[in-house]
């Protein structure tokens, strides 16, 4: 199908919707969405606008990347609940191919990442997950320690400095009552 600038499209393969911004070849254009982020699509990837439910921006870019399969995929193994986890987010660990996106967009794709892995260890009832976060700036770290406000039942702490150096968190998973 032939889209214009202006056109307002839905995506075949994830939620949302956005505006065409740009046509960047026959097959291939920009497309500006809800979030505010200009991101290129195959043609082939959209459809003419229908109304959907709205979303939160955390999930968009996150289920698009997810959806490519070019991450590690959280493999649950047979749990005892004793196990710890240790999950990795550099982005070098998780996916292939970041080097064309944001900042924001890391950032958003390294927190739905970890809200993933969170859920999937409570569901598995891992007592203890350490993740790697790293030095950097400290905005990972950060927005972790800000999204764990939204879990119930969990402590959090510095992972021992002689293993991980000020990169890491440790997050006990409590039993249920």
């Amino acid at each position: 199908m032939k889209f214009k600038i202006g056109d307002k499209v839905s995506f075949l393969n994830e939620e949302g919707s956005g505006v065409i911004s740009n046509i960047l070849t026959d097959f291939r254009v920009s497309v500006l969405n809800e979030g505010g982020f200009e991101i290129s699509y195959l043609t082939n990837q959209l459809v003419p606008y229908a109304d959907r439910s709205s979303y939160k921006i955390d999930s968009i870019l996150a289920k698009k990347w997810m959806d490519q399969k070019e991450e590690k995929e959280i493999k649950p193994p047979k749990l005892e609940p004793e196990e710890t986890w240790e999950i990795d987010l550099h982005l070098h660990e998780l996916i292939d191919s970041y080097q064309q996106k944001s900042d924001h967009e890391k950032l958003i794709f390294q927190l739905s990442y970890f809200k993933k892995c969170m859920n999937t260890a409570i569901m598995y009832q891992v007592k203890k997950v350490i993740f790697i976060h790293g030095v950097g700036k400290g905005t990972l770290k950060q927005e972790i320690l800000h999204a764990l406000k939204d879990y119930e039942r969990i402590r959090q702490y510095d992972a021992p400095f002689k293993k991980y150096g000020h990169g890491a968190l440790v997050v006990e998973i409590l039993p249920r009552p």
